[in-house]
Formats: structure tokens, sequence, C-alpha cells
């Protein structure tokens, strides 16, 4: 008797289990088509907001795109001289990497062979220095900057050894000349910028320039003090990101996350040993000669 009421029991369970699994997945497939219709819904929205929206200059990669009557129109801003200036101004940093991170002391073969590969392409662009397109003082400078490094690297190689009060001595002796330099990379940025926004601005009509809207595309680090921030800021006589002005980090692949734990560490050695301050790389490098240059920029 008792294995028939068992039994029983049994076949009164098993029909609702399957009928609650059933339920289950009709709920789950509503859910889904429930969210479905908020995410096309959400891009329908975005549609129409960048359509009805007024023009957007989006600013990536060195390029300025302005977004205007569904139309694009793409400028070059980052200009030779920019990335010459930027190439001299890395050089005592490169040294610095070769050197700090792995620590004083005595030069294993693997890293003297690397200084001296290094020693032998600064020897090369001294060679060329004439004609890299600067003029005045700023040759002037890339020049000293040369020959500093050069002698500096020659003094290590031929010792074989280095102390950390030397090559602390050599990065913050060369930061009056990376600092020239950061200001002359940051006015050339920032002038061909202007010089383009304004351009677009006599194309459009007063109400399409109250309604621009900017995004700005730049790395994780250079986020505070950004130049191009503080840029359209002053532009558009905001008080700092918003509705009309935002900031999009762009990572490195193919291990962000990993990459930029490790850039922190690297960059706070570099702000210790050149600017005697361990969080100054960790906003945009270029952003106190920016604000200084936007200070005697006309936006009438």
């Amino acid at each position: 008797m008792k294995q028939i009421i068992l039994a029983s029991l049994i076949l009164m369970i098993l029909p609702r289990a399957a009928f609650t699994e059933e339920i289950d997945a009709a709920a789950g497939e509503a859910l889904m088509k429930l969210n479905r219709e908020f995410i096309n819904a959400h891009a329908v929205a975005r549609k129409l907001n960048l359509e009805t929206g007024g023009p957007i200059i989006l600013l990536q990669d060195g390029k300025l795109v302005l977004v205007r009557n569904g139309a694009e129109t793409t400028s070059e801003i980052i200009l030779t001289e920019y990335d010459t200036v930027k190439v001299f101004a890395h050089m005592p940093v490169a040294i610095y990497l070769m050197l700090g991170p792995p620590g004083a002391g005595k030069l294993d073969t693997q890293r003297l062979q690397q200084l001296a590969e290094y020693h032998g392409q600064i020897d090369r662009v001294e060679k060329q220095i004439e004609h890299i397109g600067l003029e005045g003082e700023s040759l002037k400078r890339q020049k000293q900057l040369l020959a500093d490094s050069r002698k500096f690297l020659e003094t290590v190689i031929q010792r074989q050894e280095f102390s950390t009060e030397e090559l602390y001595a050599f990065t913050r002796s060369m930061l009056p000349m990376i600092q020239a330099n950061i200001a002359e990379a940051a006015a050339s940025q920032l002038d061909a910028m202007h010089r383009q926004v304004m351009a677009w601005k006599k194309e459009m009509t007063p109400e399409e320039w109250q309604k621009l809207r900017v995004s700005v595309k730049g790395a994780v680090l250079a986020r505070d003090g950004n130049l191009a921030m503080q840029y359209f800021e002053r532009l558009l006589n905001l008080e700092g990101p918003g509705m009309r002005l935002i900031y999009m980090e762009r990572y490195v692949p193919p291990t962000p996350m990993l990459t930029l734990l490790a850039t922190r560490s690297v960059d706070r050695g570099i702000s210790i040993a050149f600017f005697d301050n361990p969080d100054r790389m960790f906003r945009d490098v270029l952003a106190d000669a920016a604000a200084a240059h936007i200070r005697e920029m006309k936006f009438d």
C-alpha cells in the first residue's frame, strides 16, 4: 500500500516539475524580448539624437572630424613640428627607461648592447639634424638635447655602471629643454586645432554653434588636464565635461588592465626621475603648457 501511495505521489510531482520548467523558459524568453525592445528603442533614440542634435566634433588619433548635416569632414591637426619635438623630448626618457627601472650598478652585456645601439641612433640623427625642418632656438635646443644625451651615454658605456644619483642628475638637467619642447608641441597642436575649428565655425549658423557637441578620445593617464579638453572648455565656455563635451579613454590592447597597471608604475618612476613629483605623469604632459598657451589665444 505504501508503495502505491509513493508511486502516486511521484506521478503527481513529475508533471508539475515539467510544467514549472516550461513556465521558467517562457518567462525567460518574455523577459529577453522585453529587454530587446528597450535596446532597440535606445538605438532609435540615439540615431534620432545624432540626426537632430546639431553638429559634432570628434577628436581622435590626431584628427578632427566634423559631423554635420549627415556628412563627415576630417582634418589632420598633428603637424610635423609636433612629432619632431616630441621625439627629442622622449630621448632622455628613453635613456632613463633603459637604466632606471632595471636598477643602478654594473651593466650586463645585454644592457650595454642596448645603450650602444641607442647611442648609434643618436649619432645618426645628429648627422641629419639640419634637415629635420626646425630652425632658430628650437633647432639649437634639439642639438643640445642630442649632445647631452650622447655624452651621458658615452660615460655610462665606458664605465659600464652608473648610480641612481648620476641618472637623476642627468634626467633633471634635461627637464628645462624637455619642458620647452612640450610648450612648442602644445602650441603647435592648439594652433592647428584652433585654425580648423574657427574655419568650421564660420560655416555654421549661430544656432548650430550653440548646439555644437564635442567628443575627445585620449590616453587614460592624460585625462586630467587634457590639452584638447582644456581647449574646448574655453571655446564653448564650459566649466568641465558634461552634455556638450565628453572624454573617452583609449586603451592599449591586448591586455588593457595589465597595461594600465604597468604603465602607472613605470610612469611614476619617470615622474620622480624628471619632475621630482611622483604624480606628474598622471595627467596630460602638455597640460601646463596648454593652459598657458590657451590664455594667449583669441577666441572672438
